[in-house]
């Protein structure tokens, strides 16, 4: 397919300094789209790439003045679609109507945003119309339609410890983010409630299940399956439990036809991360979350063949996408600097880690850096610059720590 149409279809693409937003930049601007970013800081990664057009710095989300800026520059620049973030749509929630023709979601405000609240997604899985297929492999959880109303320290004991507190930005009193707080023990767990509880008015609480992150990314657009993909975490930060710093491309069929299933459950229409712990000794699996924006190791996924944000704009502008090839196998990617870095740096810092593990983290890294097979999320065709600069900031980071600790001394 020829590339050339593309250019009459400029695109905005949101906080640009996140690592999921680098990797949209990449793949439409490759692919020919005229890509222009933004983002609340002139240091944005992605304001470097050799495949942003133009770039520009955004208002706060929280600004008067955000929704009239967003407006000039969409007319200015013939913006023709937005990949937003979260945080974006919960921005212009008020104005969805407004910018939805740009937005390649749903034309559905309620779809879109109970696609953004994990309360919204466990309740509709769980006692939504679906929920005979679509309640299994839940974590044990407790859902506070009413945050007012207190739960019992016995009700909490069930779910074990630790506890996960998830608090959800479409449900905040304020202009609140979601957020994830996760309590050591009974007495963490009721004070985090007890203050989660006065600026949000519902709450998900979740019990702690085992296993390895693993994904389930799908791309569906009029309830059609177009690309898919899935990859397992093998570093994560901290490590015992939290965002991938280093991962590979893996498949398990049960744990994909759970995703799919669960997926349709919530009508969502669009590109969606489903998240699951998976056990391995068990081959059991829990399913954690949905994320309906692109996410942070989106570069596996292009590096595999799989080209997500493309294949979305293509389809949202009414052009079927180049039919998708099998996703290349053992692909594996990490982000090298700072976050495969400071999953070594949580395993030293963890007392409970045995000196032998500590010492194989490390050994681990250096092996991975020697390893031609294992990309690097920066190191990309033609945009290879992103990487050096991102390896300059941490070790200049590094020289500022040190240098202002030398002053404290």
């Amino acid at each position: 397919m020829s590339s050339n149409w593309r250019k009459g279809y400029p695109v905005l693409v949101v906080e640009a300094q996140t690592l999921g937003a680098v990797a949209v930049i990449r793949s439409l601007g490759r692919a020919g789209y005229t890509v222009y970013s933004c983002a609340p800081s002139e240091d944005a990664l992605g304001f470097k790439s050799n495949y942003s057009f133009a770039y520009s710095l955004s208002p706060d989300y929280r600004s008067q003045s955000f929704i009239d800026w967003l407006r000039g520059y969409v007319r200015k620049n013939k913006i023709r679609a937005i990949i937003p973030s979260e945080a974006f749509l919960l921005a212009i929630r008020p104005y969805f109507q407004e910018f939805s023709p740009l937005l390649p979601y749903s034309s559905s405000e309620q779809v879109v945003y109970s696609g953004m609240s994990k309360a919204d997604q466990v309740l509709r899985l769980t006692e939504g119309r679906f929920a005979k297929q679509t309640s299994s492999h839940m974590p044990p959880f407790l859902l506070l339609q009413d945050s007012s109303i207190p739960i019992s320290r016995q009700t909490l004991q069930r779910l074990g410890v630790p506890i996960y507190v998830k608090l959800d930005g479409t449900y905040a009193k304020a202009r609140q983010p979601s957020r994830v707080f996760k309590a050591n023990s009974l007495d963490d767990a009721e004070s985090q409630l007890a203050l989660a509880a006065s600026c949000y008015s519902k709450l998900l609480v979740e019990g702690h299940v085992p296993g390895r992150g693993v994904g389930v990314f799908f791309l569906l657009w009029q309830s059609e399956i177009k690309a898919e993909f899935m990859h397992i975490r093998m570093h994560e930060v901290p490590h015992t439990g939290g965002v991938s710093s280093y991962r590979k491309s893996w498949h398990h069929e049960r744990v994909r036809a759970d995703a799919l299933e669960k997926l349709r459950a919530l009508d969502w229409q669009g590109v969606a991360m489903m998240e699951y712990r998976w056990d391995e000794a068990r081959d059991e699996f829990y399913f954690m979350e949905m994320n309906g924006r692109f996410w942070g190791s989106l570069h596996l996924a292009l590096r595999a063949g799989v080209d997500f944000p493309t294949d979305l704009l293509d389809l949202f502008h009414g052009r079927e996408p180049t039919p998708q090839v099998k996703p290349a196998k053992d692909v594996s990617c990490r982000h090298t600097f700072p976050s495969d870095l400071m999953f070594v740096r949580s395993v030293w810092k963890d007392p409970s880690s045995r000196v032998l593990a500590k010492v194989q983290s490390l050994l681990e890294f250096f092996a991975l850096a020697l390893n031609p097979s294992v990309g690097s999320d920066l190191w990309y065709a033609g945009d290879t610059k992103l990487y050096w600069i991102e390896l300059f900031r941490f070790l200049r980071n590094i020289c500022n720590r040190i240098l202002k600790q030398g002053r404290t001394s």
